[in-house]
């Protein structure tokens, strides 16, 4: 009976050659590789002829979601081949890790607890996967003990890369019996010199592991194969007592665990992304492991193809170059060949010409690569994931891991399919399409683009509960949505977001949520923050074959109750009010007009009056409303320059009317290009200012003007640099004058004069 260590770095090339050699030659009776136990029952799919690495195993709490845990395998990744030549060859292969069931109840404890120390079996925080071994984790740069032990053998070897070291002097080796007995003592003499790295949760998992070993020999197997990552194989090794282990272990917290296969990407097996057992270039191990005697030229070929479809000339003799540069590199280094190192600089030098940059889009797409991997769609899955990939493939949407840009035409029924369910999946919170802007005219065409992330599938399982289809569970989380909104704004957003996934249960849940939430509401504020949202779904609705016409009775009711608070609402507030509230005025106007409803229209333009003709109004407001109503010829022009010169007369406090100039004019200057007269009105206005009032004024002056586009301001500079001189402007104030007005209220002026009975005179 004997026991083979392989100890491997994960993700790791040669790791997954020579694990790959050494079973072929030991052809073991079992064989236990690093993993969770509850998966093995999905290991029969490593063969399936529609798995393609890079995958994942996707372990997660049912009734938890968020609680979830990945462990990826590319082809080059060690614990894949030993799989592989298991299933195949009808060889036992066994998970020995810690049980999740285990290590999840410790997450869920710590979770809930205020105060970790209170929990009885107190594991160390584990940010990463279970899998993910902190041993394995180098970066380019020297980490701190914690992180990276083998940085210290590195340094002890003459560099400063954990990562590269081992990559020389293990991943690079082949045909080497003796690797893993290397790779044994090595690690050996770092625990021993490092022992701060055996904390408590990694001495549970070891203990679990050498639990699982003897289980296996007393099972009776001859042969154990056991492929872990290299930082456990002292420990697994150890002479310690069955009866310590069991002691270590007794009582253990438990929960139910689920598993699944899901796809995985290239770019989430880097450091980059996060994952603690990450490597740098998962595309430079891709090629190493389809071309191992690859001295550089196929690389370099592939880099000069790169670059020539980025429209950069690259002959055969600079490739040819590069090759002879980056194996003179490794040989002036003692390497046996060219590493990732040699090769990347002799890129730069020969057909970068020493520019750097050019090594970014080599990076990306080479050295990372843009790879996802493929699942069997007979994979055990929750419905709703099932759904969602069942959908996709009929739409022809498959996943990638490049970014992709899908520009839909929604009169097409394929394109409309695709639009719905991007809408869907947003509601979900899977944010797998981003909406761009789109050229053209219409509202039929819409613009996404799409990019796959793994944790999408967490967010679907995790959605899982509210249906078991695409639909389903859209409508029933709206519903839960709108159960718990109590804001009009936020109501309507969620309709205005649900219309295009076309979910009528939830859009009706919604619409009676809302209904009930703006007849409670007399905040002006609230309303008007949410007429827009629902202007643009009453007005486009029907674009997508949607029924919109049940939100015109909501809509109608909002506007009249905006518009009788409205004058109301902006009575004595302060400038920072002001402002928030003219962007609201400026929504809730192009709302109106994009209803073209003539009562609610001359509603709102009779709201905009009263507010503009109360003294009382902030002037940045009346200013703003009496520019609106000029806009829509509710005031004429001779009224307007009325109340233009009235706003600007020496009676009104400067500060004031800058602030009526500058919503008088916001977001256009032209008016005073064309309108000579009341320019000759501002004109004449800042031409009399005292030159202290004048500084003072100059940063509200300046933020009016500044919202002007360069050609208005550059053309009314010009207007002042012609050195016209400021008119003086006579304006009737008495047009219109209604004189029996005046002569009713000719008594009360006299008393309050102190002349009561002089009116008959």
């Amino acid at each position: 009976m004997s026991v083979h260590l392989l100890g491997i770095r994960h993700h790791g090339p040669g790791s997954a050659r020579n694990v790959k050699a050494y079973l072929e030659q030991l052809r073991p009776d079992v064989i236990l590789v690093e993993g969770p136990p509850e998966a093995e029952g999905n290991l029969m799919y490593a063969i399936h002829h529609e798995m393609k690495p890079p995958v994942a195993l996707l372990a997660y709490v049912p009734d938890q979601p968020q609680l979830a845990r990945f462990y990826p395998f590319a082809e080059f990744s060690p614990e894949w081949q030993a799989i592989q030549y298991g299933v195949y060859n009808n060889i036992p292969v066994k998970f020995f890790d810690l049980p999740l069931v285990h290590s999840f109840a410790f997450d869920i404890a710590e979770k809930e607890s205020e105060q970790p120390d209170n929990v009885d079996i107190e594991p160390e925080p584990d940010t990463t996967q279970p899998e993910t071994e902190t041993e394995t984790k180098e970066t380019s740069t020297p980490p701190p003990v914690a992180v990276d032990p083998f940085y210290y053998l590195a340094e002890i070897d003459g560099g400063h890369d954990g990562e590269y070291w081992w990559e020389l002097q293990f991943e690079s080796r082949k045909n080497n019996e003796e690797i893993f007995q290397a790779v044994h003592e090595a690690v050996a003499a770092l625990r021993e010199a490092l022992p701060e790295k055996d904390k408590h949760h990694e001495k549970l998992r070891e203990a679990w592991m050498r639990k699982m070993v003897h289980a296996a020999e007393k099972e009776g197997y001859d042969r154990i194969a056991v492929v872990c990552g290299a930082w456990h194989v002292p420990a697994i090794a150890a002479d310690v007592k069955q009866k310590d282990d069991n002691e270590l272990l007794k009582g253990l917290p438990k929960v139910k665990v689920e598993t699944t296969w899901v796809p995985w990407t290239y770019n989430r097996l880097t450091f980059r992304s996060g994952y603690g057992a990450g490597i740098n270039s998962p595309g430079y191990y891709h090629h190493l492991w389809k071309h191992p005697e690859d001295d550089g030229t196929l690389w370099m070929a592939n880099v000069a193809k790169l670059l020539r479809n980025h429209n950069m000339d690259t002959s055969v003799a600079h490739v040819m170059e590069a090759v002879r540069l980056a194996n003179a590199l490794a040989a002036l280094r003692n390497y046996h060949r060219p590493g990732l190192a040699e090769l990347n600089e002799s890129t730069t030098a020969i057909l970068g010409f020493g520019d750097e940059m050019l090594l970014d889009i080599v990076k990306e797409e080479l050295t990372v690569g843009n790879v996802i991997g493929e699942v069997p769609a007979d994979v055990p899955k929750v419905p709703l994931l099932a759904d969602f990939e069942k959908t996709i493939k009929s739409l022809r949407m498959p996943l990638a891991a490049e970014s992709k840009v899908y520009t839909l035409d929604l009169r097409q029924p394929n394109d409309l399919a695709r639009s719905i369910l991007l809408y869907r999946l947003r509601l979900l919170d899977v944010e797998w399409g981003k909406q761009q802007g789109v050229s053209g005219k219409g509202t039929f065409k819409e613009q996404w683009q799409v990019l796959w992330q793994p944790e999408f599938s967490i967010h679907l399982i995790e959605k899982g509960v509210w249906g078991n289809t695409m639909e389903e569970a859209a409508s029933a989380y709206l519903a839960d949505l709108a159960s718990k909104s109590n804001t009009v704004k936020h109501l309507a957003n969620l309709i205005e977001r649900a219309l295009p996934a076309e979910l009528p249960k939830g859009v009706n849940a919604l619409i009676q949520q809302l209904d009930a939430v703006a007849a409670a509401s007399n905040d002006v504020v609230e309303l008007m923050a949410a007429i827009p949202a629902l202007a643009t779904v009453s007005r486009y609705g029907n674009v997508r074959q949607t029924d919109s016409d049940l939100l015109m009775g909501i809509v109608t009711s909002m506007l009249v109750r905006v518009c009788a608070g409205l004058p109301a609402a902006v009575v004595g507030i302060d400038d920072d009010t002001a402002h928030a509230m003219l962007q609201h005025i400026q929504e809730v106007n192009q709302a109106v007009n994009l209803l073209q409803m003539d009562s609610e229209r001359q509603a709102w333009h009779k709201a905009l009056l009263d507010l503009q003709n109360n003294s009382h109004t902030n002037q940045l407001l009346s200013g703003y409303a009496c520019r609106l109503l000029f806009d829509a010829k509710e005031l004429v022009h001779d009224e307007v320059a009325r109340r233009f010169s009235f706003a600007l007369s020496t009676a009104t406090e400067p500060t004031h009317a800058a602030n009526w100039v500058e919503g008088f004019l916001k977001g256009s200057g032209t008016i005073l290009l064309l309108d000579e007269n009341l320019w000759n009105i501002l004109n004449s206005w800042v031409a009399t200012l005292e030159e202290e009032t004048f500084v003072q004024l100059l940063p509200l002056l300046r933020r009016a003007f500044t919202e002007f586009t360069t050609a208005e301001r550059r053309k009314l500079g010009e207007k002042v640099k012609a050195g016209d001189k400021p008119q003086a402007v006579k304006v009737d104030l008495a047009t219109n004058f209604n004189h029996e007005n005046a002569a009713k209220a000719l008594p009360t002026i006299l008393s309050l004069l102190g002349l009561k009975g002089m009116d008959n005179g």
